[in-house]
């Protein structure tokens, strides 16, 4: 989110002149209970707990046992009032911690809140400010455990979490499903140096090995080398190099590939090889290049030596010398399949930038014990996974005046894998993978834009009796508007993109402006006239044969997803004809050519379906 006005890009200087926005930056900071704060060597992490009152749409009645006749509402919603729990993660460059501090201080009203966890290299740095600003005590956090627990917690919360990232591929990112049990794992922190951490359980990791050759190294030498002091423009520098310009490779000193080892000619053989044999100026790109791809493949052998000893499958990278860089993702890649010829994959988090704030918070909450609860992203007020391409995203990733945020929600229930499932980490509860579908992307956000008009108006119809719902209808149509435009160019965003998350997406705007659901009176209409049916319904089904049975139950089932999804075809008639039903719907089934049915003991032994346009 970006801020108005802006710190100088080279400094580090305070700029008083920055202002921001309450409800979209920090919000519901009214309410916040907790705090906790990671601060690194160019970020900061906060992180806060805080209450959040919504209305929500409940059954309050159902009777599926009542005769059509019966004049009592059989189907009754009504809305409730719910207070629940949301944690809310804000990233943002150490430039702007003095007046974030003093906007916190200015908007804080609770004041039972007496310490606040610090973790983090500069947690040190700068206690006496948060201190003095905030009026709390800075109580720190061990680095490294945060970092774990922050893991721990993303992984088993965030649906399609981890990627892995290829970056000629169509699409950059491909998703992994949550797996019911994540440990163990190990985690290639890459930050100054390289920890390489092995993770058994919740409480339970261990630091088996590590470099002094990882980010600060790329940075070091890069200033040397290129004369450039910044990180982001390094890495900017190393994505327009060409590293065969410095690196010396097998075919040039075996003028082509040396195959009784099984060494291909472009292999590098040498980093920076040539520099010692070539008399001649190297560009700063291809030096920063050569530089990324030495420290890159030396972490890579590293991590993949580490794995294969302690047998170990599931390798997470992570620390600032990844942050999201497709330059850094894509050689840490190519070491890990080059050495352990695709049996491991390198594995990245979506969250990763906040994992040490996410872990110092639970160091701090504890005593409320919220890895009892399952949380789930609220897309209406997370961010999202930008584009890192350098050919989507050409502006320089400093981003200086901008703010990353994560707000998750506490869920009603703990969410389990179901058990009746073979094989829950293979099981993918969507037909299709927007993210990778191109043409079907289009389709569907240009559905679900085109059907917005019709959604607002039903969202205020939905509370016809309060003025102010047609104010919070539009704007939740320019926030839901803005997910879609910012899907268009980052269908990664939340993770895999599908038409469900897309309905999560909407179902978590509309919940921002307080419209919990926009169909409730539909619902309340149409279900106590379907209740009221019902017995009449499953009498006359019951007096059919068994093979006619079958046909009506499943031409039933067809007519009733029509709606289920709303389909654009049954939307538009329905916008036309008001008492289109669903006896109507059964007859713009397209036509059934063959239905063929066979049982025994009332079993489907052999059945096909075959659908053709009438």
């Amino acid at each position: 989110m970006a801020l108005s006005g802006g710190a100088d890009r080279g400094s580090h200087s305070m700029d008083k002149s920055i202002t921001l926005p309450p409800d979209e930056i920090f919000r519901n900071l009214e309410n916040a209970k907790r705090f906790a704060i990671d601060i690194g060597g160019s970020l900061t992490k906060l992180a806060y707990y805080s209450t959040v009152q919504h209305k929500v749409a409940k059954v309050r009645s159902f009777d599926h046992k009542a005769k059509e006749t019966d004049g009592d509402p059989l189907y009754e919603i009504s809305v409730q009032e719910e207070i629940t729990a949301r944690l809310h993660f804000i990233k943002f460059e150490n430039a702007y911690i003095e007046t974030c501090l003093d906007f916190i201080k200015d908007h804080l009203v609770n004041t039972e809140t007496k310490v606040i966890k610090a973790t983090g290299g500069g947690a040190h740095k700068f206690k006496d400010l948060i201190e003095k600003k905030l009026k709390l005590k800075v109580d720190k956090e061990d680095e490294m455990t945060c970092l774990i627990k922050g893991c721990n917690f993303v992984l088993k919360n965030i649906p399609h979490e981890a990627f892995v990232y290829a970056r000629h591929a169509d699409s950059e990112f491909r998703f992994q499903n949550t797996h019911p049990d994540i440990f163990p794992y190990l985690l290639i922190n890459i930050g100054s140096g390289v920890s390489i951490v092995k993770v058994e359980s919740e409480d339970k990791f261990e630091r088996i090995g590590g470099s002094s050759i990882g980010g600060g190294t790329f940075w070091g030498l890069g200033a040397l080398l290129t004369k450039t002091k910044r990180f982001d423009e390094l890495l900017q520098l190393a994505s327009k190099g060409q590293h065969t310009n410095v690196d010396m490779l097998v075919k040039d000193i075996y003028g082509g590939a040396y195959g009784s080892l099984g060494l291909t000619g472009d292999l590098i053989a040498s980093s920076f090889g040539k520099s010692a044999t070539t008399d001649k100026e190297f560009s700063k790109e291809d030096m920063a290049k050569s530089l990324l791809h030495m420290i890159s493949n030396d972490i890579g052998q590293l991590a993949c030596l580490y794995a294969k000893l302690h047998n170990l499958t599931r390798v997470y990278f992570g620390g600032f010398f990844i942050r999201g860089h497709p330059v850094t993702m894509h050689t840490i890649t190519y070491s890990i399949n080059f050495f352990t010829k695709g049996e491991v994959q390198a594995l990245f988090l979506r969250h990763e930038g906040y994992l040490g704030a996410i872990g110092a918070f639970l160091k701090g909450a504890e005593e409320d014990n919220p890895n009892q609860y399952s949380w789930g992203e609220n897309y209406a007020g997370s961010s999202g996974l930008m584009s890192v391409s350098p050919e989507l995203n050409p502006v320089q990733r400093a981003r200086s005046g901008t703010f990353d945020m994560l707000e998750m929600d506490r869920l009603e229930r703990q969410l389990v894998n179901l058990p009746l499932l073979q094989d829950p980490t293979s099981y993918i509860p969507d037909t299709v993978d927007l993210t990778e579908d191109a043409l079907s992307r289009d389709y569907w956000l240009f559905c679900f834009e085109d059907a917005l008009d019709g959604v607002v108006k039903r969202a205020v119809a939905s509370q016809k009796d309060q003025p102010e719902a047609v104010e919070r209808a539009e704007k939740f149509r320019q926030k839901y508007r803005h997910k879609l435009q910012t899907l268009r160019h980052q269908p990664f965003a939340y993770g895999s993109l599908t038409v469900r998350s897309l309905l999560d997406t909407r179902e978590h705007c509309l919940n921002e402006f307080n419209f919990p659901d926009p169909y409730s009176k539909i619902k309340q209409k149409e279900n106590d006239m379907a209740l009221k049916y019902y017995l009449k319904v499953v009498k006359s089904v019951e007096e059919l044969s068994w093979e006619q049975r079958q046909f009506t139950l499943v031409k039933g089932l067809l007519a009733g997803n029509v709606f289920d999804w709303g389909a654009k075809a049954v939307s538009d008639v329905l916008e036309s004809d008001p008492d289109f039903g669903f006896e109507q719907a059964k007859q713009q089934l397209q036509g059934m050519k063959t239905f063929k049915l066979s049982h025994n003991n009332d079993k489907i032994l052999n059945h096909k379906l075959f659908l053709t346009d009438k």
